[in-house]
């Protein structure tokens, strides 16, 4: 977001007494299609995601397609999720809440398992939500000596689904392989609003600027290769899951509303009540009526591998305990066909990113007597992102690194119901949170997330 980030610099000049660490001329979001994980399966989330070595449903296409070499019945899978997000954001001394809050279809599948003389083979097909692109941040300043004022606001809003084929067998008794084909497609809408109010006696006294980005992430597929081993094959009390996923190359091709001037505003209004809409306010100060343009381009974004492995076992009869790994080395994302508007892709990969894992911890327990499942865990989902948010320069006080108080983590609970010994209705709720440190802005960011949908197996 180059030009988004220069176009600020008149706004910047006009409240540099503010010694704004995060207004127009410093801030750029980071790449949301990086990580991002948007929890996929309400059992599996309801262990905290913890799955590689469980994936015994539809979602195992997502988790560990070769886990579905273990069902042996026909399966209709459906679930829905609502994302709340709270954030505060503290800059030096001027705090700033937003909110935000979307319900999604998350998952939606079949699964199929075709009659083999011996072991198993099963088919699948469906789409899972699998990454959250929903975020919102206000940041606010003051500086009264000067009279001036700001109020900027950020939002993002969307997602990746991937729509999956797969297939898993057992190649040994205990030994299954999986392959899951994924067509990876998604949007996201982001909205900048950056206001300045100068509450003085002066001329001018109130401009504003709004942009919007829609990015539209074209089709592509990428593969995900699993295999398990289970011991014993029925009834496993011991099972370790391992995944390789292959690296998606996004096409986004997006399209910039705004005014596309350093010194461009939607709106300036005099301390009369008059009103400047659309225009670009010059070096001495004259006004010159300008228009709202619309920038379309595209760029590609190419992520590395991922991996995962697990293990799961039932150390007692109806208690179930797992845990996994999932590994991206993110530092290694490139661009590659960058837009001839320069408006998006400047990141540097390498000295921005931190390669991360994200682990998940999960137990279950089967009430005995009665077909009801309680569930619990925890998981990781840290930031890769770590600045400073400017490439180009190094980092320094006014493109400070980004400092992780406390990184991105989530417990969870969840609960399942079986219904007259083929409807499965399941719960699940998730609960996050995160602060970090940019210099003078500190933001402290919740989560919640609510699973609820059935399976159907005949």
């Amino acid at each position: 977001m180059g030009r988004v980030a220069a176009k600020s610099e008149l706004l910047i000049a006009l409240v540099m007494a503010l010694g704004l660490g995060a207004g127009r001329a410093t801030w750029a979001q980071e790449e949301m299609a990086i990580d991002n994980f948007a929890g996929v399966g309400i059992r599996a989330m309801g262990m905290g995601g913890a799955f590689a070595a469980v994936a015994d449903d539809f979602t195992a296409v997502f988790w560990n397609p070769a886990g579905l070499a273990q069902i042996e019945h026909r399966e209709v899978y459906g679930a829905f999720s609502r994302n709340s997000i709270d954030n505060e954001a503290d800059q030096a001394g001027n705090v700033a809440k937003s909110e935000l809050s979307n319900t999604r279809i998350a998952s939606l599948g079949l699964v199929y398992p075709y009659p083999v003389y011996r072991g198993s083979l099963v088919f699948a097909a469906g789409f899972n939500r699998i990454k959250d692109f929903d975020s919102t941040i206000r940041i606010k300043g003051s500086d009264e000596a000067e009279g001036l004022n700001s109020d900027d606001s950020f939002v993002h809003e969307g997602e990746l689904i991937a729509t999956s084929l797969a297939v898993a067998m057992d190649v040994a008794p205990s030994i299954s392989l999986g392959l899951a084909i994924n067509l990876i497609r998604g949007e996201d809408e982001n909205a900048l609003e950056f206001t300045f109010e100068d509450v003085a006696d002066r001329p001018q006294r109130f401009f504003q600027a709004q942009e919007t980005f829609s990015d539209k992430f074209k089709s592509v597929a990428n593969a995900t290769l699993g295999a398990m081993i289970r011991f014993p094959r029925e009834d496993p009390v011991f099972r370790v899951g391992a995944t390789l996923s292959s690296g998606a190359t996004h096409k986004i091709e997006y399209t910039f509303k705004g005014i596309p001037d350093v010194s461009g505003f939607n709106i300036v209004e005099y301390d009369n009540g008059t009103l400047e809409r659309d225009v670009i306010i010059e070096d001495d100060g004259s006004v010159t009526p300008t228009s709202v343009e619309e920038i379309s381009s595209s760029y590609k974004l190419e992520l590395p591998l991922e991996f995962g492995i697990g293990l799961s076992g039932t150390p007692l009869p109806g208690l179930l305990l797992a845990g996994s790994a999932h590994f991206g080395e993110w530092s290694q994302t490139e661009f590659s066909g960058v837009d001839e508007s320069e408006l998006r892709a400047n990141a540097s990969f390498e000295s921005q990113y931190d390669n991360k894992v994200r682990y998940h911890l999960g137990a279950e327990w089967q009430i005995p007597a009665v077909a009801v499942d309680l569930r619990a865990g925890f998981y990781t989902d840290p930031l890769p992102f770590a600045g400073p948010r400017d490439p180009v320069r190094e980092a320094s006080e006014d493109n400070p690194i980004v400092v992780m108080a406390r990184d991105r983590s989530f417990i969870t609970l969840g609960a399942g119901v079986l219904l007259e010994d083929a409807v499965q209705v399941d719960v699940a709720w998730t609960h996050g949170t995160f602060e970090r440190v940019e210099g003078r802005l500190k933001e402290e960011n919740t989560s919640t997330r609510l699973f609820m949908g059935l399976s159907y197996r005949f």
